[in-house]
């Protein structure tokens, strides 16, 4: 009778909606917050009406014939995977949810549990995401075109030769004649160069690529190239002079200091650049958050619903192993947001130092204990150290986080009873810390992106994280002047390796 009530408390009070079918379709069982959802004021206005009422009517028929194959092959599944389901609320409107089907058999006859989410608030997440991704890459696009108008702005400056030089050139390259401020500052005139190649006035490192260009204009073309001489980036155009008969003997080069333009230029480019690696980091965030809430927390719904079955005192084995389950999803979630919590702090400044005398030793053995918890069955953590203690100024909780992420990688990513080897070290005040587990590895192509934000290798699809953990102990690590590597070989395992020195003013 108790755990009978109970089942109706979590039924009644689930804030998800949740309705139960027979299988003809008819809805037997509906909670209040599914009634609320669908905007209905009693359940009694749904109760014995056909789930049809609840979907729109252009899919109605197909959803019979879903609704078949469910009761012919009933299974616990999500409905549209992939695809933006909606329902039919009482006022006609139509409410985007994502629904996930379960059954249960009550005597002879199957019952269909619909657990309903309404996703309207994240929808409007996401089209707020888009409307702002479709903004930013207006702007990318603004500014691209402001760039290109400004670099045609620049074109015809150059026509005018402000802090440029205008050279005439025989077809040996020889000056016939040449003006600008360059050379009027440096006290040359059209006389004093008169004759002299204009060849040998260029450096050598760039001389062939010209002369090889001077060449093509007397072919006909017309060039415009850049170069960059002595911290100087120059742009030259050149273009052929055809006599009266069309035969080409001359040249006109047009010679301009860029220097400012082509740093504005290339700092606006970066600038982009780093605009729409944003834009894409945003997304990223939203997708990876979006997919690892999710997961545990239907795992967490779907076991708290299922403890409401097992009413038997026979049952309690059952009844542990979702509650365990719950545990697990929780704690995943905690280090989820701890994860993020940590990527803010790092990207934002706000982590001080806070130095002080500790024991390494002891703060890896607190780690290991820490991490020992949750290991897989039958794991070993072996430490090999000659040390018993090991002082000097650091911070605490960096390292042990760091440590502990380390031994939990290396947890996660390998076998049952199997032996996860530490060892420290110590030479010429620099500490050495590593962690070898026989786990997965490392695809080759995926090491040098491993302490990337958000990275994850391809062999690790099926195994959850958010791909931040490494990244978080790279940058702690750097604020300590330490180091992390990694080495790894592809089934074999890898081996992850902290050097920090033990004597440095951080």
């Amino acid at each position: 009778m108790q755990s009978e009530i109970k089942y109706h408390k979590i039924f009644d009070h689930s804030t998800e909606g949740l309705i139960v079918c027979n299988s003809k379709g008819i809805i037997e069982l509906i909670n209040p917050s599914a009634v609320k959802m669908f905007r209905y004021s009693t359940k009694d206005q749904l109760l014995g009406k056909e789930i049809e009422a609840l979907i729109p009517r252009k899919i109605r028929k197909k959803h019979k014939g879903h609704m078949e194959d469910f009761n012919k092959s009933p299974s616990n599944r999500s409905m549209g995977k992939n695809k933006r389901l909606k329902g039919l609320c009482l006022d006609g409107t139509e409410l985007p949810v994502e629904i996930s089907l379960s059954y249960y058999k009550e005597g002879e006859e199957l019952k269909a549990i619909a657990f309903i989410v309404d996703i309207s608030q994240r929808v409007a997440v996401e089209n707020e995401l888009t409307k702002i991704n479709l903004q930013l890459e207006e702007e990318v696009t603004q500014r691209t075109n402001q760039l290109r108008d400004q670099y045609k702005l620049l074109k015809t400056v150059s026509s005018n030769f402000p802090n440029g030089t205008i050279y005439a050139l025989d077809a040996s390259f020889k000056i016939l004649w040449a003006d600008g401020q360059p050379i009027r500052s440096s006290g040359l005139n059209e006389l004093s160069l008169k004759g002299h190649s204009y060849t040998e006035r260029i450096p050598k490192e760039i001389k062939e690529d010209i002369s090889s260009k001077l060449h093509q204009v007397l072919q006909g073309e017309m060039i415009s190239s850049e170069v960059f001489i002595k911290n100087t980036y120059f742009s030259l155009n050149i273009v052929p002079l055809p006599n009266e008969e069309g035969e080409i003997n001359n040249l006109l080069l047009v010679e301009q200091d860029i220097t400012k333009n082509k740093t504005l230029e290339l700092d606006l480019e970066k600038s982009l650049a780093k605009e729409k690696s944003l834009n894409e980091l945003k997304s990223r965030f939203v997708s990876m958050a979006s997919h690892e809430f999710r997961t545990p927390l239907s795992s967490i719904l779907s076991s708290t619903t299922l403890i409401g079955k097992y009413k038997e005192t026979e049952q309690q084995f059952k009844r542990d192993k979702h509650i365990s389950r719950i545990k697990k999803s929780v704690e995943n979630l905690i280090e989820i947001l701890n994860d993020f919590l940590s990527i803010d702090k790092l990207e934002s400044g706000l982590i001080e130092i806070k130095n002080d005398t500790i024991n390494f030793i002891d703060i890896l053995k607190e780690a290991i204990e820490e991490v020992e918890i949750n290991a897989k069955k039958g794991q070993k953590f072996i430490l090999e150290s000659d040390l018993a203690e090991l002082y000097f100024e650091s911070d605490r909780q960096i390292l042990k986080s760091s440590c502990e992420n380390l031994l939990s990688n290396a947890s996660k990513y390998t076998a049952e009873n199997a032996t996860i080897n530490i060892s420290v070290s110590e030479s010429n005040y620099n500490l050495l810390f590593s962690v070898a587990d026989n786990g997965i590895g490392v695809p080759e192509e995926d090491l040098d992106q491993l302490f990337s934000r958000f990275f994850r290798a391809k062999n690790v699809t099926n195994i959850q994280g958010t791909g931040l953990g490494l990244n978080i102990v790279k940058k702690n690590i750097e604020l300590l002047k330490g180091t992390v590597t990694c080495e790894s070989q592809l089934n074999v395992g890898s081996t992850f390796t902290i050097q920090i020195p033990t004597k440095v003013n951080i």
